[in-house]
């Protein structure tokens, strides 16, 4: 009895080894992403403002970055993505694609180098997907596909008739759905960061605003609204997504 008591202890304890390593390398593999990750965020919000200067820098950063990434992980990923048949290859594009905008922002094709940037986004948003692996950022991306699609539809005051602004609860609700998820899903030091709060609260205010022009049923003042959208997030993002 004692021998199999000494048995199953082991066990336990190698098993809860096992278990904490691989956590650990997930974690390390997910730190060393965000450090990267903050770098693409600068690079994408420059390319949009159309600073070449420091949309460079960011990218390059990133870049630099990435290879590491790269290096360290291409043939050990940790536990979580080991069985993704497309786990080295990501890792691959989506060097290649920072490497393309790097070139494109030589060439001053800002606009052209921020489309780019944008795919490297959807490169680790299917990556988590592929693997059941949700973190923060993938919150800030829900959110941000919602509010692209409100603001592709070209809500100038001269298309806000009635029925078009009825329509637009719709979307907005989904909008206020994923804000609540951003909330409710930020990381403790987040939510302890006297930045992230006012930001985080910023981004509520731009809804609340919408929801008040809605009521106003004001074409114009609506329209102002939705365009307020993007600056409340982009701060948000580039700080915290």
């Amino acid at each position: 009895m004692k021998k199999y008591l000494v048995l199953v202890t082991y066990l336990v304890v190698a098993v809860s080894s096992i278990s904490f390593a691989a956590e650990n390398a997930f974690l390390q593999f997910n730190s060393d992403v965000e450090k990267a990750y903050s770098a693409y965020r600068k690079a994408l919000f420059q390319t949009n403002k159309k600073d070449a200067e420091k949309s460079g820098k960011a990218n390059e950063m990133f870049i630099k970055q990435w290879k590491q990434i790269r290096q360290t992980y291409a043939t050990k990923p940790p536990e979580v993505f080991s069985s993704d048949p497309k786990w080295e290859s990501t890792l691959t594009s989506i060097e290649e694609i920072a490497q393309k905008s790097a070139g494109q922002i030589t060439e001053g094709d800002l606009a052209e180098a921020h489309e780019t940037l944008e795919a490297i986004r959807d490169e680790l948003t299917e990556l988590r997907k592929r693997n059941s692996v949700i973190v923060f950022s993938d919150h800030i991306n829900n959110y941000h596909e919602v509010m692209e699609g409100l603001l592709e539809g070209g809500y100038t005051p001269d298309k806000l008739d009635a029925q078009t602004i009825d329509k637009l609860q719709g979307p907005i609700s989904v909008l206020e759905y994923l804000a609540a998820a951003i909330k409710v899903n930020a990381p403790i030091k987040y939510r302890e960061n006297q930045q992230y709060q006012q930001l985080e609260a910023g981004l509520f205010d731009s809804l609340e605003d919408l929801n008040k022009a809605l009521e106003s049923k004001d074409p114009a003042s609506i329209s102002k609204a939705i365009n307020m959208l993007k600056p409340a997030y982009a701060k948000l993002f580039v700080n915290f997504g």
